[in-house]
């Protein structure tokens, strides 16, 4: 995942995600916390819409013999591309999520 603490790193760019709360008037720690907050949910909406595709997709395969038939949109090399994309993404989502929780664990007394 990008780096969250940095802000103007997505000031610049042509994409800009979604900011599901707004990082003006928090402070420092709010501030990580809201832009980590920001980062996990566009990973997770994403990872959940493209697992809806893909059974979506598995529905289509699974109707190919009947009359009414529409022909699956993903080919093998597709669905294995977006699978692989998955599981690298909810990985570095999991790995930042272990990172703050250890850092939970360092200020806790």
């Amino acid at each position: 995942m990008a780096d969250s603490k940095k802000s103007t790193a997505h000031d610049s760019a042509q994409f800009k995600p979604f900011v599901w709360n707004p990082l003006e008037g928090l402070d420092h720690d709010a501030r990580a916390r809201a832009s980590f907050l920001n980062d996990a949910r566009d990973v997770v909406d994403g990872a959940h819409t493209l697992m809806q595709l893909l059974v979506w997709d598995d529905e289509l395969r699974d109707d190919v013999g009947s009359s009414d038939a529409t022909v699956p949109l993903l080919e093998r090399w597709h669905r294995a591309s977006l699978q692989r994309f998955m599981v690298a993404a909810l990985g570095m989502l999991h790995a930042d999520i272990e990172g703050q929780c250890e850092a939970l664990d360092l200020v806790r007394p």
